[in-house]
């Protein structure tokens, strides 16, 4: 039974021949990319850059050999798009490790050693301060003024950290080249390996909500401003059935 028969069979409630592993599939699985570094080095493989494929959280896209030392039955669509070197420009991580990040990423470092990612027009949208390992949101569009900006949503995915942050396949366009890349990186990626590969979607209705008008502001929306509420979950779900802005929203 290989890997991808073990997840399938486990999927379905059957008995596989051992429990299938999983090691970077989904982002709440994966690795920091500073920790990768580390156990690459503990475990005395070569030496080779680092891909930190989410910025936000600084995750590392897990190479084939320590998918290979800890039998990994699952790895991410996303690994199978953007892997030309163009791609991909040079960072660095917190504790000085250098690595990769998508090139369509520009972090700028401040003059008090903060990284600040910015929106179209200059906004800050996060911060990474001297000392901290991951980026943190400081931007949430729908904080102030919703109602006006509910019909401007594609707008404002640019100007939200988890949005605006893509990772691999990255910005690339729902036109027929775009699909037409995205199809050619995934049947090359199923091809080339037995692992089960996993799409992530982030569609969470309430998560993103969370994310566009900040924890405190949506959940108090959801109690004395039901209307707006409704609007723009309309909104949002019309926009994602539609593939509006789909490259942002498909991490991975």
């Amino acid at each position: 039974m290989n890997s991808r028969e073990r997840v399938l069979t486990s999927m379905n409630y059957q008995q596989p021949d051992k429990v299938p592993i999983d090691f970077g599939s989904y982002h709440s699985s994966s690795i920091m990319a500073i920790a990768y570094a580390r156990l690459r080095d503990y475990l005395g493989l070569p030496k080779r850059p680092i891909k930190v494929y989410d910025i936000p959280q600084q995750l590392a896209i897990i190479d084939d050999d320590v998918l290979d030392r800890f039998n990994v039955d699952a790895i991410e669509l996303g690994r199978g798009f953007n892997n030309d070197d163009a791609d991909w420009k040079e960072w660095v991580l917190p504790d000085g490790t250098e690595c990769l990040i998508p090139k369509w990423i520009s972090p700028v470092l401040d003059d008090e050693g903060s990284w600040l990612i910015h929106g179209p027009d200059g906004t800050p949208i996060a911060i990474q301060k001297k000392g901290m390992v991951y980026f943190d949101q400081t931007y949430y569009p729908y904080a102030e003024d919703p109602e006006e900006k509910i019909d401007r949503l594609e707008e404002m995915y640019d100007y939200m950290m988890w949005t605006a942050l893509s990772s691999p396949p990255g910005p690339h366009s729902w036109d027929e080249e775009g699909m037409k890349y995205l199809a050619e990186g995934a049947k090359k990626l199923r091809e080339s390996t037995d692992r089960a590969i996993v799409g992530i979607y982030m569609g969470s209705l309430f998560e993103i909500s969370q994310m566009f008008w900040r924890n405190d502001n949506f959940y108090m929306a959801l109690a004395a401003e039901p209307d707006l509420v409704h609007r723009w979950l309309d909104k949002l779900v019309d926009e994602l059935a539609r593939g509006k802005k789909m490259e942002s929203i498909l991490r991975g």
